[in-house]
C-alpha cells in the first residue's frame, strides 16, 4: 500500500508525551504491586478488577488495555481482556453481568475489571479475582514522577499540594511536553478551579466530545478548548491566551466532521460549516471571496464560535502553482489569510481545518497565529471501536459481543462502522424484531483471510518501505512512523500500510522527488530480495504505489522541469499528468525507464539492510505493528555495508543479537 504522508514534531510518541497516560500507568502499576499481582503485566495470568474514578474510567480503560497488550507482545498480542462495568445489567444477549463473565471466562485468562464502584462489579467476578483493588488518587508522588518525566522539572511540594486529585484528563490537557513548567501549573490550578464549577448546559444536538472514542490528543484539546472558552466569557482570559486554530488530518471516514460538531458542542456554542467549493459555487473570483469574507464576519458576530473549513487541502499551496489557473489560486489562499490573520480580527473565532492530505496545504496557512496547531485523527484501534459501537448500539449488547465485532473490524473507519451499525437496524426492522447482535455480525463487510504465503509477502513489502523509508528520510523531509498488518482483509483492501511523518517545506529538488519514488517501490523491491519476484500489491487502484511512483516520475518531465527539458507540458494534476503518459509514447519510455532505476535503487538498499527487513517482518507477522523506534533500532542494530549484507558470518552476529537472518 502507499505510504501516507503526515506530520509530527520530532521526539517521543504521542502516547509517551500525554500526562493522563503517563498517571494512569504509574497508578495502576503500583495497584498492582500492592496488591501482589504485578504478574500480569509480565504476560502470566491473573484476573484483577481495578476500581477508578468514574471521570478518569475511559482513559484507565484505554491503558489497561495497552499495559496488557504490550506486556504479552510479540507472542499473544490480543489474549486477553479489559471489561469496564457500568452497574446496568445487558440489555440483550446475557440476563446478567454474571453470566457475560461465564462466557468470557473460558477464553482467556487475563482480565483487568474496570469499575468505578465496588458494587459494580460482579459477584462472580469477585469470587475468581485475584485481587479487587481502589487505585489511588493522583497525589504528590504521582504528580512529581509526571512533570518531572513530562517537563524535566518538579515543582515545590507547597505549589503542588493544591492540584492533588485532579483527574486524569485535566493532567493531560495543562501538562504538555514543551511547556514551561511553572505556566503548566497555573493551567493545571485553573483546569480545576474551572472543573468544580457547575457545567453549561449543551444547547446543541449531537455528541459531545465525551461520547466520542478514539480522537486521543484532539479530544484533551478540545476539552482544554472549552475551559480556555469558558474562562474568556467570564473575562478571566483575553482572547490571546486562546488557541485559535488548528488542522486535523487523518484518512476519509475517521470523523473529522463529526469531531468539530462535537467540540461546538463540549464548549456550548454555535458551529459554521464551509468549504472552498461552497464558496465557489457563488460563481466568479470576487464571489469567491466575498462569500468566504461573509463567512468570517457571520462568525465573528456571534463569537465565541467555531468555523469548520473541509478539505483544507483543496486551497492549494502556493509552491506548487502553475498553468492558466496560477493566479487564480494564489488570489484565494491571498484572501483565506488575510481572514486568518490576526488575533483580533477573529477574536472570538477557532477555526478548525480538516484534510486528508495534509502536505498539500500550503505552509502559509499552518503559521503560528494561524492553523498553528495540527493533530492526526488516527484510524480507531480496538478499544476506540468499541467505545463507537457501545456509543451507536447503547447497551443493548454486553462487552464480550462488542469486543469479537470490534475484532473484525480493523482498519475500519468510525464513519463505516456508523454505517454498519445502521445496516443492521435496518435488517431488524425488516424482520419486524429487535436489533440482534446476528444482526451485527451479518452486516459485517466481508472479509479474506491471507493465506500464509500472501501474508508473509505483505509483511515484507511493508517492512521494505519501512526501511527504505528510515534510510531515505533526509532526502524525502519524511520519516516512517507505523507499519501495520492486517491478517484479514477486505476484498479490495490491502494487507498492509505504512505511515509517514511528512516535513513541511522540504526542500523538493530531483533528489527529494527521486527518493520519494524509491521510498513508493520499495515494497514490490523487499518482495524480489526476499522472494525472487513481486506480486500485485503495488498496483492496481490509484493510490497505489505504482499509480503514484508513476505520476511523480512524469510530472518530473512534463510539469516540474526536473527531466529532460525545462518544457512545461501539463499541471500537476494526476489526470492530466497520465493522459500525456498514455498519448506520448517517448515519455512512456523514459518514465518506465526512472521507474526502472529507482526500483534497482530500492532494491539494492533493501539488500543492504537484509536484517533489519527481516526483523520488521517478523515483527509485523507476530504483533501487526511496529512503530517508528522498532524501526531505527531494527536499522541501528543491522548497520552493515551494503556490499557485506549477505556474508555468512554478519548475519549470524546480527541473529545474536535478536535480527534474524530470514532464512
Amino acid at each position: 500500500m502507499s505510504p501516507r504522508s503526515e506530520k509530527r514534531g520530532p521526539g517521543r510518541t504521542a502516547v509517551d508525551r500525554d500526562a493522563s497516560t503517563v498517571v494512569a500507568k504509574s497508578l495502576i502499576t503500583r495497584a498492582l504491586r500492592r496488591a501482589n499481582t504485578y504478574h500480569l503485566l509480565h504476560g502470566q495470568p491473573g484476573i484483577v478488577a481495578l476500581v477508578v474514578p468514574e471521570a478518569d474510567a475511559d482513559i484507565y480503560v484505554d491503558v489497561a488495555h495497552s499495559m496488557l497488550k504490550r506486556s504479552l507482545k510479540p507472542f499473544h498480542p490480543d489474549d486477553f481482556e479489559v471489561v469496564r462495568w457500568t452497574g446496568k445489567p445487558p440489555k440483550a444477549g446475557f440476563r446478567s453481568e454474571d453470566e457475560a463473565l461465564k462466557a468470557l471466562l473460558p477464553k482467556t485468562e487475563r482480565i483487568f475489571g474496570i469499575a468505578c464502584r465496588t458494587d459494580d462489579i460482579p459477584s462472580l467476578f469477585r469470587n475468581v479475582a485475584d485481587a479487587i483493588i481502589e487505585v489511588d488518587s493522583v497525589d504528590l508522588r504521582a504528580l512529581q514522577g509526571v512533570f518531572g518525566a513530562i517537563l524535566g522539572h518538579v515543582p515545590a511540594k507547597h505549589d503542588l499540594a493544591p492540584v492533588v486529585g485532579a483527574p486524569l484528563h485535566l493532567l493531560g490537557a495543562a501538562i504538555k511536553s514543551g511547556r514551561n513548567p511553572g505556566w503548566a501549573l497555573r493551567r493545571l490550578r485553573g483546569f480545576t478551579t474551572a472543573a468544580s464549577e457547575p457545567t453549561p448546559q449543551k444547547s446543541l444536538s449531537g455528541p459531545s466530545l465525551s461520547d466520542l472514542h478514539g480522537y486521543g490528543e484532539a479530544a484533551a484539546w478540545g476539552h482544554a478548548l472549552a475551559i480556555d472558552i469558558a474562562d474568556y466569557r467570564a473575562g478571566k482570559i483575553t482572547w490571546a491566551d486562546v488557541d485559535r486554530g488548528i488542522v486535523l488530518s487523518g484518512p476519509p471516514g475517521v470523523g473529522k466532521t463529526i469531531y468539530a460538531r462535537a467540540l461546538a458542542n463540549t464548549c456550548s456554542v454555535r458551529i459554521f460549516v464551509h468549504s472552498l467549493a461552497r464558496w465557489q459555487s457563488k460563481g466568479y473570483l470576487s464571489d469567491l471571496i466575498k462569500a468566504m469574507r461573509a463567512a468570517f464576519d457571520e462568525a465573528k458576530k456571534n463569537a465565541p464560535c467555531i468555523l469548520f473549513l473541509d478539505e483544507l487541502d483543496a486551497f492549494g499551496d502556493r509552491e506548487q502553482l502553475s498553468g492558466h489557473n496560477e493566479n487564480y489560486c494564489r488570489e484565494v489562499i491571498n484572501a483565506l489569510l488575510e481572514c486568518l490573520d490576526g488575533a483580533e480580527s477573529r477574536e472570538g473565532v477557532v477555526v478548525v481545518g480538516a484534510t486528508n492530505l495534509l502536505h498539500k496545504i500550503d505552509a502559509a496557512i499552518l503559521r503560528p497565529g494561524r492553523l498553528d496547531k495540527h493533530i492526526r485523527v488516527p484510524l480507531p484501534d480496538t478499544a476506540a471501536r468499541i467505545g463507537i459501537l457501545r456509543h451507536y448500539l447503547g447497551d443493548a449488547f454486553p462487552e464480550t459481543a462488542l469486543s469479537d465485532i470490534a475484532g473484525r473490524l480493523e482498519g475500519a473507519t468510525g464513519a463505516a462502522i456508523e454505517q454498519l451499525v445502521r445496516n443492521a437496524r435496518r435488517s431488524a426492522r425488516a424482520a419486524r424484531r429487535a436489533l440482534l447482535v446476528e444482526d451485527v455480525v451479518a452486516s459485517l463487510p466481508e472479509r479474506i483471510r491471507l493465506s500464509e504465503a500472501a501474508f508473509r509477502r505483505a509483511s515484507v513489502h511493508e517492512a521494505g518501505h519501512a526501511v527504505v523509508g528510515h534510510v531515505l528520510r533526509e532526502e524525502t523531509g519524511s520519516v516512517p512512523t507505523a507499519a501495520r498488518l492486517f491478517r484479514e482483509v477486505l476484498p479490495d483492501g490491502s494487507g498492509g500500510r505504512t505511515d509517514f511523518d511528512h516535513e513541511l517545506g522540504a526542500d523538493r529538488t530531483r533528489a527529494f522527488y527521486l527518493a520519494q519514488i524509491t521510498t513508493l517501490l520499495a515494497g514490490l523491491a523487499a518482495e524480489e530480495v526476499v522472494f525472487g519476484n513481486h506480486g500485485g500489491g503495488g498496483g492496481g487502484g490509484d493510490q497505489s504505489d505504482l499509480h503514484v511512483a508513476t505520476v511523480l516520475a512524469a510530472s518530473m518531465e512534463t510539469s516540474l522541469g526536473l527531466g529532460q527539458s525545462l518544457t512545461y507540458r501539463s499541471s500537476n494534476r494526476p489526470a492530466e499528468i497520465m493522459a500525456s503518459v498514455r498519448a506520448d509514447p517517448e515519455l512512456r519510455r523514459r518514465v518506465g525507464a526512472r521507474l526502472e532505476d529507482r526500483f534497482r535503487r530500492a532494491r539494492d538498499i533493501v539488500g543492504g539492510h537484509r536484517p533489519a527487513l527481516d526483523w520488521i517482518a517478523s515483527a509485523l507477522r507476530d504483533s501487526g505493528r511496529v512503530t517508528t523506534e522498532d524501526i531505527e533500532s531494527a536499522l541501528t542494530r543491522s548497520a552493515i555495508p551494503a556490499d557485506r549484507s549477505h556474508s555468512p558470518d554478519l548475519l549470524k552476529a546480527a541473529s545474536t543479537i535478536g535480527i534474524p537472518d530470514g532464512k
